[in-house]
């Protein structure tokens, strides 16, 4: 088969939009990464909060070789017209897509559940495969996110149905098999990252320098935690030779910088970034020394690969995923909300205690999440799964 004959369309819950460039930005990077071994085109759709649009609103564009149609529509104020939105919503987009592409060999589906009902429909009624990529930690026992019966019921029912399930960790697999959405065929996939992370090139450690420590996230706190990381950096005031630099913004941005400034942290050493893009990233992290996640829970954090493949260790919470993918040669894990034990790992880092092979760490990660590698492996998931036709 040609690669450019198999047409896969996906149904993303979560894709980057003009509310939000950085939603779901992981699963543009997979239609990005596997665009190169065959034709893709995405359809999101967003209701708009803003009450600035009459009906629906369709924008058709082509991103980094995929064809992406995002549906924007008014709000409804009742549940059944807020199901007949959502439904048109994707209707059109998947129309928009097809005029463009062509008939879908394969629909992925990114985060249930509605959008599994919308690819079962077309399984039974059009003879569309489908397959699914969960990456909402609801179900894991922390977030206790997963709930209702009805829902329950329905994604019980689109998972069993679906051709293929992946997800980026085992323990994503195993909570969403202890809510008993089984299927035959899950399967780990690593998510992309970014070119900018691969094609930078570390910079060498210089004596005299400054240990630069980093955190990047969405600065949403309750998951997060990015408070937890200033309290601690406040008990090292005490402490030269470092400096701490957070990247990112969010609902809790505001909130976070209050507090650094309510600790006076030095505002010589530890830096507030805001949103930065992938290569203002890269280059940050270019000659940082370590990433630092504190978060409460979690599914597996890309930015966790992003430092690996830039040769930059990792001090993490062991929650969700992180475990599999962290241990003693690639960085240090304590236990979350545990501000002590972060605190007491900190100092033994800075004092020059734990020390790793960056060197290792990035040529060996650069193979592992590069998009020729992680689009390679989804194509052939695509090809095992039109089969089923």
């Amino acid at each position: 088969m040609n690669p450019k004959n198999l047409k896969v369309l996906f149904l993303a819950r979560w894709y980057p939009h003009r509310y939000d460039p950085m939603l779901g930005l992981f699963v543009h990077r997979h239609a990005v990464a596997v665009s190169r071994f065959c034709a893709v085109g995405t359809v999101y759709t967003h209701v708009d909060t803003e009450k600035t649009i009459d009906g629906f609103e369709i924008d058709y564009q082509l991103e980094d070789g995929v064809q992406v149609a995002r549906v924007y529509y008014n709000a409804s104020a009742n549940p059944m017209g807020k199901v007949i939105k959502f439904w048109k919503a994707n209707r059109l987009g998947m129309a928009k897509i097809r005029h463009e592409m062509g008939t879908f060999d394969v629909i992925h589906v990114h985060i249930l559940t509605r959008l599994g009902l919308v690819a079962l429909y077309y399984k039974w009624m059009k003879g569309i495969p489908f397959m699914i990529s969960e990456h909402w930690s609801r179900y894991l026992p922390l977030t206790n996110g997963f709930n209702g019966f009805f829902r329950i019921q329905l994604t019980r029912l689109v998972v069993k149905k679906a051709e293929m399930v992946t997800v980026v960790t085992q323990n994503m697999m195993n909570a969403m098999k202890a809510h008993r959405l089984y299927n035959n065929k899950y399967r780990l996939l690593a998510n992309v990252v970014d070119d900018p992370f691969l094609n930078t090139q570390p910079m060498t450690w210089k004596p005299g320098k400054r240990k630069k420590l980093l955190h990047v996230s969405c600065f949403e706190d309750v998951s997060k935690n990015v408070s937890g990381i200033v309290r601690v950096l406040s008990r090292l005031a005490d402490r030269d030779g470092f400096e701490f630099h957070f990247i990112g913004e969010g609902i809790d941005f505001s909130r976070v910088t209050d507090l650094a400034s309510e600790l006076k942290l030095d505002k010589s050493r530890i830096f507030f970034h805001g949103l930065m893009d992938s290569r203002q990233i890269a280059t940050e992290m270019a000659d940082a020394d370590l990433l630092v996640m504190f978060s409460n829970y979690e599914n597996f954090p890309v930015v966790i690969n992003e430092a690996f493949c830039m040769g930059v260790p990792v001090l993490a919470t062991a929650v969700g995923g992180i475990p599999e993918r962290v241990n003693k040669t690639n960085g240090i894990l304590i236990q979350p909300a545990d501000e002590d034990a972060l605190e007491q790992k900190l100092r033994e880092f800075l004092d020059g205690n734990i020390i790793f092979n960056s060197e290792n760490l990035w040529q060996q990660s650069r193979k592992e999440f590069s998009a020729e590698a992680i689009g390679g492996e989804l194509y052939h998931i695509y090809q095992r799964v039109a089969l089923v036709k």
